[in-house]
C-alpha cells in the first residue's frame, strides 16, 4: 500500500509535487479516468478549439483521460507528465490511445521547447498549484512560446485547501490572470466548476487568448 502520510513542506517544489504524483499514481490515476471529467472538458470548449486534428498541447497530462477525450474528437495530442508513475498508469488504463507522451515539466517545459512546435490550444489542467509562485513569470513565458499566433490557452486553477498528502501552493485567479495579461494574453473567459474524479475541490477555470 502506498504511503500517504502528509509532508510538511513549507514551499514545495516541482520535484516535491511529482514526487507525490509517483507515489499516488496507482490510486489518483483512475480515479481521474473515470470520473467522466475529461469528456465535460473537452464539450465545454468545443466552440474554441481548433479545427482538428489540432494539434493540442496537454500540459501535465495525467492519468491521459483529457488526451483520450480528445483523441475520441480526432484531435492530435501532445501529452506531456512528470510523473512517470502517471505516465505507466495512463499507458495502462488506456493501451490503444495514439497521443504523444513528453517527460516535461514547468515552468521551463524544455524538452517541448526544443522540438519548435507550436499549438493553437494548450489544456493545463489543476498544474498551476504546484509552481511556485518565483516561477510563474517563466511559466507564462514557456506556455506563450509554445502557442501560436491567436493560439488560446485554458488554465484550470485549483482552489481551496491542499489535501495533505500533497502539499501546494494557492493560486488566486486574479493574480494568475494577470500573469498571464502581462505576457499580453486577452482573458476571454473565466468560470468555477468541480473538480471531478472524486474531488470535494473547486476550480477556476481561465481562457485565455495569445495575441
Amino acid at each position: 500500500m502506498a504511503d500517504v502520510s502528509p509532508r510538511a513542506d513549507a514551499s514545495p517544489s516541482v520535484d516535491d509535487a511529482i514526487a507525490d504524483y509517483d507515489r499516488l499514481a496507482g490510486t489518483l490515476a483512475p480515479r481521474y479516468a473515470g470520473s467522466g471529467a475529461a469528456e465535460r472538458l473537452v464539450r465545454r470548449h468545443a466552440a474554441i478549439l481548433p479545427k482538428p486534428p489540432g494539434p493540442v498541447l496537454d500540459i501535465g497530462a495525467g492519468s491521459g483521460a483529457h488526451a483520450v477525450a480528445f483523441e475520441a474528437k480526432d484531435y492530435r495530442v501532445v501529452a506531456v507528465e512528470p510523473s512517470a508513475g502517471m505516465r505507466a498508469q495512463a499507458l495502462t488504463l488506456f493501451p490503444d490511445m495514439d497521443a504523444e507522451w513528453i517527460d516535461d515539466r514547468l515552468p521551463d517545459l524544455a524538452v517541448v521547447r526544443a522540438r519548435g512546435e507550436r499549438f493553437p490550444f494548450i489544456l493545463i489542467n489543476a498544474v498551476w498549484m504546484h509552481v511556485p509562485p518565483a516561477d510563474r513569470a517563466s511559466a507564462v513565458a514557456a506556455v506563450a512560446s509554445l502557442l501560436t499566433p491567436g493560439g488560446i490557452v485554458s488554465v484550470a486553477l485549483r482552489q481551496g485547501p491542499p489535501p495533505a498528502d500533497r502539499p501546494m501552493y494557492e493560486v488566486l485567479p486574479d493574480a494568475i490572470a494577470a500573469d498571464f495579461r502581462a505576457a499580453g494574453f486577452e482573458e476571454l473567459e473565466r468560470s468555477d466548476h468541480g473538480g471531478g474524479g472524486g474531488s470535494d475541490a473547486g476550480f477556476v477555470r481561465l481562457v485565455l487568448r495569445k495575441p
